[in-house]
């Protein structure tokens, strides 16, 4: 199954969804690569590694400048990473010039497809190519955001595009929201969510996941002073609970329609 996190807007958790994801789909004995696309590399930098001290990146592979071998960590035996870093700010240069070609990532996504059980793709904050690939392959597009009266506009864009890309080019995909940084204690956020965002986004189609992750400090913690995402952390907590609970959630309801509210 390929999934890839998408909002054109920073600071929403995107990287901190897709590492958690994957290291609760690991626990579950599921196989699962990390693709990232984001030229900040932070995907690398969760496990405590830095970008730039990489031999080799996806740019490299899709330079044709090193093997797809040469360019997976295995972090751990069910996680491996295809780390980004920042020559993918110039992704969009580098097409035009014809040093890369876009049919070179789909194919990419492809074949890691039929080795892993998850594709996990995480991709820059911006509607860029990298993103509009991303979107035209995928089986899954979530979308993390901030229930926060200035994110609500923002989040119906990326809605309405990623809603276009399967009407246009991948009718299967389904499209799920997901509520970060959220504060159960504080009204407004409930409220954004339950009347206006989710009523909203399930008439264009889009499903709001009923769990949520809360804001907290303890994923920071986690990859600043263990180097693992907060799923691995050696501190138990509810936010853990959170990542297992959603990532239930997300995958009955693609799988089967179903919708996990308690994991």
């Amino acid at each position: 199954m390929k999934i890839g996190i998408i909002n054109n807007k920073g600071g929403v958790l995107k990287t901190t969804l897709a590492t958690n994801l994957a290291a609760s789909l690991s626990l579950d004995d599921k196989k699962v690569v990390i693709v990232d696309l984001d030229g900040q590399g932070n995907v690398i930098a969760t496990f405590g590694k830095k970008p730039d001290d990489l031999e080799y990146a996806i740019m490299d592979f899709l330079k044709g400048e090193c093997t797809l071998d040469q360019t997976i960590i295995k972090q751990y035996p069910n996680i491996h990473i295809i780390p980004g870093n920042d020559e993918l700010n110039y992704f969009d240069f580098m097409l035009n010039s014809g040093k890369i070609n876009q049919s070179s990532l789909k194919i990419l996504i492809n074949k890691l497809n039929q080795v892993y059980d998850y594709v996990i793709i995480d991709t820059p904050p911006a509607m860029s190519v990298v993103v509009a690939t991303t979107l035209s392959i995928i089986d899954v597009a979530i979308i993390p955001f901030e229930p926060d009266q200035y994110a609500i506009l923002g989040l119906k864009r990326i809605a309405n595009a990623a809603k276009e890309f399967k009407e246009k080019n991948n009718p299967n995909m389904k499209i799920i929201a997901v509520p970060t940084k959220v504060n159960s204690r504080v009204t407004i956020h409930r409220e954004i969510i339950e009347k206006s965002i989710r009523p909203k986004l399930s008439q264009q189609g889009v499903y709001v996941t009923k769990n949520h992750i809360s804001s907290s400090t303890k994923s920071t913690s986690s990859v600043g002073y263990e180097r693992v995402p907060i799923v691995f952390s050696v501190v138990k907590s509810k936010y853990q609970e959170e990542y297992h609970n959603l990532k239930s959630e997300i995958i009955n309801y693609v799988i089967n329609g179903n919708k996990v509210i308690n994991g």
